[in-house]
């Protein structure tokens, strides 16, 4: 296998009927209607459905429901996001109100989320094991399966954006087609305007896609434009990719910046970056209480470090264990940055960075802010795509390959076994 070339088989996988997704979408559609009409007939897990931070969702959603467009909870509220409210807006109009239909909701985009996972993973690998794997992986993630049918979070939405903004990643590093980077910029504005940290996802992407594109324009042996040249013509596209961020996010930031003058505001979240436990961060006021001044007034480079290495270890090993329960798909993604770094495509070489860096703001508010919704729901869409990577990869291997069809493939009836020798 040559360095540039994606693992996976060459024959045409869009030639069978895909029975196995049509299956895997029809129970896990089910099994969640299920849970969720089990939940909003009981008063307990009925109202925890729309307890805590949901019901600023259900607020917000209110508001919009009933024409009210002013953004007015960005006064009081500017750490949460337009999208998702607006989604159960929509519940809240054909459902009268009813709880079933708001958290249909979170079901349709997990729904969506998965379906996205097979189609593009397929597109990508050209493996259906591979795309069939990842699919179930999330379908059966008890993560998701939380946040789905018990609790209005926007979670799943997030997941839905940003595999989505992914894929585009992905395919304009293999094609250099702008195309590609105005989708992916379009999509982490929607990402943006479901949570705050769409932001540093928006950031850590374009900054990604444009070390890619200066590193293959150093690494051509022959260069058709000059340096210069080259440079005015990606900075005027990119350009563009950023206006279109904005476009997409206006709805977030121009309340914002008409409310408080600045349009990235986003009230005591800041917090969690400049101090060292929940309680002192989460004060729940319009504005931060803490800037760097405050931090570095108190603390040295062995408290960075020391926070650094307590969060990296939180958010990359013991968060995704935790969460998976039987972590099958942070092995598998594990093997898939390995296949990325020494086999694969320089995209997959590029996704790991593109991860490292969305990461790198979450681990170092881990001490501040040990929830694990949060980073575990902006690691597991990368997840799915090195995972995918490996099992591509595996199910090339010819040694796996009899391994499996060994144990898994019965021999035709009266004729002898299909069992390589």
């Amino acid at each position: 296998m040559r360095a540039d070339e994606v693992p996976g088989p060459k024959r045409n996988s869009k030639k069978k009927p895909h029975l196995f997704i049509v299956f895997l979408l029809l129970t896990h559609l089910v099994i969640c209607l299920l849970f969720l009409a089990k939940n909003v007939s009981h008063s307990n897990t009925s109202e925890r459905l729309v307890s805590s931070d949901s019901v600023h969702y259900v607020e917000i959603a209110r508001d919009f429901a009933a024409g009210d467009f002013s953004m007015q909870y960005v006064k009081e509220r500017p750490h949460r996001q337009p999208l998702y409210p607006a989604l159960l807006a929509i519940a809240l109009k054909l459902g009268n109100g009813n709880r079933f239909m708001l958290g249909a909701v979170n079901i349709v985009v997990a729904e969506l989320s998965i379906l996205a996972v097979y189609v593009f993973t397929l597109a990508l690998l050209k493996n259906r094991i591979a795309a069939g794997l990842s699919a179930l992986a999330l379908a059966a993630n008890p993560f998701i399966d939380r946040e789905v049918t018990a609790r209005l979070l926007t979670e799943p939405l997030h997941l839905l954006l940003t595999i989505c903004a992914i894929f585009a990643f992905l395919r304009y590093v293999q094609r250099q087609n702008c195309l590609w980077l105005f989708i992916c910029a379009g999509l982490v504005g929607l990402d943006y305007l479901t949570r705050p940290n769409g932001l540093i996802m928006a950031g850590a992407a374009v900054g990604t896609m444009a070390v890619g594109d200066l590193w293959m324009y150093c690494a051509a042996p022959a260069k058709p434009l000059s340096f210069f040249r080259w440079f005015m013509r990606i900075a005027g596209i990119y350009l563009v990719a950023v206006l279109i961020f904005l476009a997409v996010s206006a709805p977030s930031w121009v309340p914002r910046w008409t409310y408080f003058g600045n349009p990235f505001h986003h009230g005591y979240l800041e917090n969690y970056m400049w101090v060292d436990s929940y309680k002192e961060g989460h004060v729940g006021e319009s504005y931060a209480s803490y800037t760097w001044r405050d931090y570095f007034a108190h603390h040295h480079l062995r408290n960075v470090i020391s926070r650094l290495i307590h969060g990296f270890r939180n958010v990359y090993f013991r968060i995704p264990i935790m969460m998976e329960r039987a972590p099958l798909l942070f092995l598998f993604s594990i093997g898939g940055v390995w296949i990325a770094l020494r086999i694969a495509s320089r995209e997959y070489r590029f996704l790991c960075l593109f991860l490292f860096l969305q990461m790198l703001p979450l681990v170092w508010t881990n001490l501040s802010n040990p929830t694990a919704r949060v980073p575990y729901g902006s690691m597991l869409p990368f997840e799915l795509f090195l995972a995918a990577l490996f099992l591509a990869w595996a199910s090339e291997q010819p040694r796996i390959r009899a391994w499996f069809i060994e144990r898994f493939a019965p021999a035709s009836p009266g004729g002898p076994s299909r069992t390589p020798r």
